[in-house]
């Protein structure tokens, strides 16, 4: 088993294979007390850093690199070349990956989204343990859902199958049965149990929530509840003051993207209850409910929207008369994961929209992508309401 990389691959591929590792060895060492194959783990995935790094740099041994998650990654990872000007933006660097008593830090998961990359190559031993977020990149999920879909060629199949997913990411199976039958969808993901940490127990039952953005179970810790995806924002607090009802929410922090209906989640039987598992909730359904939230947007407003033309060539195609938008949403944790990704998948689309949660970056991201007009969602709606106003006002 060799490692991939080397003194002669690029720093933002280094990078990412550095981080790869990292998150791979802290969730091994978060887990040690009950799995016996962590220490194999992060002993291979110090090999893993010390290769990339070269001799005479970060940690010499497993419990070195231990101690380096403990702090900032920026002091383990190499660095930007100086002439990016900055828009990479600060990418991994202030992750800290082991917070107090070595728990595994939430960040892991925006990290793992936006670097995870093949660390070694043939057959990776840690994979039937590890969690699949934590080596599973965003293509090869999109690949090993759809593949068969985009090789037959059937564009109104792939759609209604993306959009099941993404419009049903969790739910009882026997509602997820009828509602696939109901929409003629071809069931193209695997969907598993609800876990512990998503349900809330009352008395003998338990019971989870939909996060309002994207639909997938969100997190319960303690009386706590907000989605696993920190740019879903809002939380809420459980309260069982209801007699005889069951637990429900409370408001906490209401934040939610524009076009999202603000009303409470309704609480669901985690009895029977299952979703997607969570590579294919981070790398198709989160993104996706911002395409088919955009789309909904525009066609509310008058334009013409299409959802995934060419079996996804892109996602969105808008059209008002005469004008045309071809549309790629781009959610990325960073603009380094978003940058890194757009130079090995190309767009073929001639804009890229930033969700409006992340408009911080778009700045840093037109720098950096002069080939393409980058928008953030709501200056993609100001355009195409423009144009419509001005259709409206030459009308005879």
């Amino acid at each position: 088993m060799t490692t991939r990389g080397g003194f002669g691959a690029s720093v933002l591929d280094r990078r990412a294979r550095i981080t790869s590792a990292s998150v791979r060895a802290a969730y091994a060492w978060s887990v040690r007390d009950r799995e016996r194959r962590a220490f194999e783990e992060v002993a291979r995935m110090a090999g893993v850093v010390m290769f990339e790094l070269g001799p005479g740099r970060g940690p010499v041994t497993p419990l070195d690199l231990v101690r380096c998650l403990r702090r900032p990654l920026g002091e383990l990872l190499p660095r930007l070349p100086d002439e990016d000007g900055g828009c990479y933006g600060a990418g991994a660097d202030e992750v800290v990956l082991l917070g107090d008593g070595d728990v595994l830090a939430e960040a892991a998961y925006d990290v793992g989204s936006d670097y995870i990359r093949e660390v070694v190559n043939g057959l990776d031993p840690s994979q039937d343990w590890l969690p699949s977020w934590s080596w599973m990149q965003a293509n090869d999920v999109e690949n090993e859902l759809f593949a068969k879909l985009v090789a037959a060629g059937d564009e109104a199949a792939y759609r209604t199958a993306r959009q099941f997913v993404v419009e049903c990411p969790a739910d009882a199976e026997q509602r997820l049965a009828e509602e696939c039958n109901g929409r003629q969808a071809k069931r193209v993901a695997r969907y598993v149990p609800i876990t512990d940490g998503q349900a809330y127990r009352c008395g003998e039952r338990r019971y989870w929530w939909p996060c309002r953005v994207c639909g997938w179970p969100m997190d319960v810790q303690g009386r706590i509840v907000r989605c696993r995806y920190r740019y879903h924002m809002a939380s809420y607090q459980v309260t069982e003051r209801t007699k005889g009802g069951g637990p429900t929410l409370i408001r906490v922090d209401q934040r939610l993207p524009a076009g999202v209906v603000r009303r409470l989640p309704e609480r669901r039987d985690a009895e029977g209850a299952v979703q997607v598992e969570e590579p294919v909730w981070r790398f198709i359904v989160v993104p996706g409910a911002t395409e088919l939230r955009l789309a909904r947007l525009l066609r509310d407003d008058g334009a013409g929207v299409k959802l995934y033309p060419g079996c996804d060539r892109y996602d969105l195609d808008v059209v008002v008369g005469d004008r045309r938008w071809d549309v790629d949403v781009k959610e990325h944790a960073t603009v380094e994961g978003l940058l890194r990704h757009i130079r090995t998948n190309p767009p073929a689309a001639r804009y890229v929209v930033l969700p409006d949660t992340h408009a911080g970056q778009a700045h840093a991201v037109r720098d950096a992508l002069a080939r393409y007009t980058v928008l953030t969602e709501r200056q993609l709606l100001s355009q195409v309401k423009g144009t419509l106003r001005r259709r409206k006002g030459s009308a005879p």
